[in-house]
């Protein structure tokens, strides 16, 4: 009798390491996919970013007009327009800059996101993305 519990046990010990392999490949093999990057283009950018100059225009273009981010009915309450873009885009505690992680910016972040990605008309290309990383990792200065 001791003999059969005894194989009982050594073969519940032998499945339940099966298992456990099982397992543990089954976690690797998953933990180990990424999602495909596209090859990132070599834009020709400023040496230095200049808010008026370059980030201005892509939010007008893309972002401060009726029915978006513009005016006392801002989608988000976060109003873009010309005269309270830089003040709203550094507004205390809101995130949308943060130049010491200049990636994990609100700002930045919602503009080159997939599953929600603004504008809603369309992602902005690789290149004015860019653009503004760069001029928020160069301090996101008002020049």
């Amino acid at each position: 009798m001791n003999d059969i519990k005894a194989k009982r046990q050594k073969c519940n010990i032998e499945k339940y390491k099966w298992m456990k392999v099982a397992c543990l490949l089954f976690f690797f093999h998953f933990s180990c996919t990424y999602e495909k990057m596209d090859p990132v283009k070599d834009c020709a950018l400023p040496q230095s970013i200049s808010f008026k100059k370059d980030i201005l225009p892509l939010i007008n273009a893309h972002c401060s007009y009726a029915g978006c981010h513009s005016g006392l009915s801002a989608a988000g309450n976060f109003d873009v327009a010309d005269t309270v873009a830089y003040k709203n885009l550094w507004h205390s505690g809101s995130g949308y800059i943060d130049t010491l992680n200049p990636s994990f910016s609100l700002f930045y972040a919602q503009l080159k996101s997939t599953s929600n990605p603004m504008p809603p008309s369309g992602k902005l290309d690789d290149c004015k993305l860019q653009m503004i990383l760069k001029w928020i990792e160069q301090g996101a200065k008002d020049n």
